[in-house]
């Protein structure tokens, strides 16, 4: 039996993507969809795999290597894009998701493997992850 999702964590969700740049109280959110703030954790929770705050934090980390990978903006413009005003904490953030800080990512131009979901984390990069030689050239991977 599947669960229906619920559509006021389906719109809380919509909602978060739409305002990336923005600071999020979850307890606003909550209100927003007439919800206490403990239920509405449990309810995101059990409809993403993940609580509110970690589920934007994820949003915001993927939409900032999405620009760092594809624009010209400078880190520190990709980070106030997405809502973060401490670099340092930006960069943190960033490392633990994408294995690489963003500074590098832009630097090297290689693309990094994504997170395989909820909860997971890369290990600092490595030749072998990213499929190169130590000379910087591809080599075919086999996993």
């Amino acid at each position: 039996m599947t669960e229906i999702p619920d559509p006021r964590i389906t719109w809380a969700g919509e909602h978060l993507h739409q305002r990336l740049h923005e600071p999020v109280a979850i307890a606003a959110l909550a209100a927003l969809v007439n919800l206490s703030p403990s239920r509405f954790r449990h309810l995101f929770t059990l409809q993403t795999g993940v609580g509110p705050a970690l589920y934007l934090r994820r949003l915001r980390l993927r939409r900032a290597r999405l620009l760092i990978e594809r624009t010209f903006l400078s880190v520190k413009e990709v980070m106030g894009l997405v809502g973060y005003s401490d670099p340092s904490h930006f960069s943190r953030d960033f490392r633990r998701m994408h294995g690489v800080s963003p500074s590098a990512l832009r630097g090297r131009g290689v693309v990094t493997p994504l997170p395989r979901g909820p909860g997971s984390s890369l290990n600092e990069p490595t030749y072998r992850r990213f499929g190169l030689q130590p000379d910087g050239q591809l080599r075919a991977q086999c996993h």
